[in-house]
């Protein structure tokens, strides 16, 4: 009989070690499973994140060949006084894009975050600018002389436009004339942080 008394608590203490034993194991599993898991979705991430980033300079690129602004979109007074730079490939877009002889009528286009006209230079005299909102936002048509002028950085003087179509909704149309006289002007879009953005472009009155 005492045998058999100390041989059942012994066989007891093996059966709970040996469960937990096996509740270890199920945990470690567990864990080990949860952190493959993981590992999967930081890799993932990782190249959804790369791969966002590809597309985000992707897009710049490409907006930045149809914006039809000058290449180093100089922003803020620093455009208006290094007319040198800021006028290295408008100046030449501008002399192999110039209005016919007689065109008095320039159309221009304004998206997100650009000006595009349809000639980036025409003779002096009564011209009219008739602007188009291809965007999905609101834009304005501004022309000034260069160089222009600022009320703070990035933000040009509303004043001193010569002449401005303004509050078009997208798919809206104005129209203005002005008379020009020879020299160097910039076409822009006043909506407040749209001129910072990029929304501007040289344009050039000849003597004919």
């Amino acid at each position: 009989m005492p045998a058999t008394i100390e041989t059942q608590p012994k066989a007891r203490r093996l059966e709970e070690e040996l469960h937990e034993l096996e509740q270890d194991e199920s945990a470690l599993e567990r864990r080990t499973d949860s952190l493959a898991l993981t590992n999967v979705l930081s890799l993932l991430f990782a190249f959804l994140a790369l791969g966002i980033s590809l597309v985000a300079v992707l897009v710049a690129v490409l907006a930045g060949d149809d914006n039809g602004n000058d290449g180093a979109q100089l922003r803020g007074p620093s455009a208006s006084s290094a007319p040198a730079m800021a006028g290295g490939m408008i100046g030449s877009r501008a002399a192999g894009n110039p209005a016919p002889a007689g065109v008095r009528t320039v159309q221009v286009k304004l998206g997100e975050m650009w000006v595009k006209p349809q000639y980036t230079s025409v003779q002096a005299g009564q011209v009219s600018f008739v602007a188009r909102n291809t965007g999905q936002v609101e834009h304005e048509l501004m022309v000034e002389r260069t160089p222009i002028k600022f009320d703070s950085p990035g933000r040009p003087t509303e004043d001193a436009a010569i002449g401005m179509i303004e509050d078009m909704e997208p798919g809206m149309s104005g129209r203005m004339t002005l008379k020009l006289t020879p020299g160097t002007y910039t076409l822009f879009c006043n909506v407040p942080g749209h001129y910072a953005a990029g929304q501007h472009t040289r344009f050039t009155v000849t003597a004919g």
